[in-house]
């Protein structure tokens, strides 16, 4: 029985990303800018006006575009989520591909940036 628990605990452990640390998938976004900007995700198109900011959803990117012709496009990436393949391979070790199988299929192994400030200057 104590074998069983000690199993269980270490597959538990082992999907970090998914079940302990998590990924962020939310990113603030920051308008600085004097003009109204236009944000594309995955959940949708949002319009963000001058001084304002708006929680975006996005598991991949985040495009940010103005109408103003002298500011450019700006993608906003997602980063390797460190903390959570760190603790795939560490504990995960004992399983083999399965802690970064699990988070990968969950798309846990990357995050999204907490906050954007976007900026553009004429």
């Amino acid at each position: 029985m104590k074998k069983i628990l000690v199993l269980i605990s270490m597959l538990a452990l082992s999907a970090c990303g998914a079940i302990g640390i998590g990924s962020n998938h939310k990113t603030m976004v920051y308008n600085n800018s004097d003009d109204t900007i236009t944000v594309t995700s995955d959940s949708g198109i949002y319009k963000v006006k001058p001084n304002n900011n708006i929680s975006i959803y996005s598991k991949e990117h985040i495009s940010i575009q103005t109408k103003n012709a002298n500011c450019s496009q700006v993608n906003v990436e997602r980063e390797l989520n460190s903390g959570a393949v760190f603790l795939d391979i560490i504990p995960g070790i004992f399983f083999g591909i399965i802690p970064i199988f699990v988070d990968a299929v969950t798309n846990n192994l990357y995050r999204m940036p907490e906050a954007y400030s976007y900026s553009c200057a004429d």
